[in-house]
């Protein structure tokens, strides 16, 4: 599986000479975390919410320019998925800007699109159970996915909620639920069954 065949396309980007506030007032609109910062189709920088919100505190005049992260981490559009997913992981990002030899931004990967990679590898035939789990600041989201994964016989998808982001649902067969409630638990994380197919 490789990064072009889900990455999404023509992503909203911003420019530097962009006014933060201006940009942060769309994060809250469309729900992102960060925006690529693109100029003459070339990536020259990542602003992310967080940053810009520790900016505006101190000055509501600023500029993406000021507050963006230049040189920001990426991936190559012919990587592999299980690549990007390692590196999200690690780093525990959102999303990974995919640009090409020339560092021109071809798209990002996104969480979702790396479920729907998941998706086409995955059965959906055997009889899965929902799970929730509260993370906590100790667990990103991927660290959760690799403890499920190693704990059960398949994860057929996971999802976080839109609002509360330390809420996620992963849909799992024939999971250790004890083992993985144990190592939950001394992270600071809570799960609960929420439901199962019939």
């Amino acid at each position: 599986m490789l990064v072009k065949d889900y990455m999404t396309l023509k992503p909203r980007t911003v420019t530097q000479d962009e006014r933060a506030i201006d940009v942060a007032d769309m994060m809250k609109t469309l729900n992102y975390r960060q925006f690529p910062v693109v100029e003459r189709d070339k990536l020259v920088g990542i602003v992310t919410e967080s940053d810009i919100n520790k900016a505006l505190e101190a000055n509501k005049d600023t500029l993406v320019n000021d507050v963006m992260v230049t040189e920001p981490i990426t991936i190559m559009e012919d990587a592999s998925i299980e690549n990007a997913s390692d590196i999200i992981r690690i780093k525990n990002f959102n999303a990974l800007p995919v640009v090409s030899v020339n560092n021109e931004l071809q798209g990002i990967l996104t969480l979702t699109d790396i479920l729907d990679a998941l998706r086409t590898t995955f059965s959906f035939n055997d009889k899965p159970i929902k799970l929730e789990v509260n993370m906590s600041e100790e667990l990103g989201l991927f660290d959760v996915l690799h403890l499920i994964q190693n704990n059960s016989e398949k994860v057929i998808s996971f999802s976080s909620a839109p609002i509360n982001r330390q809420l996620s649902h992963f849909w799992v067969v024939d999971c250790d639920l004890g083992r993985v409630d144990k190592v939950l638990r001394e992270h600071n994380c809570t799960m609960s069954v929420v439901s199962s197919e019939e």
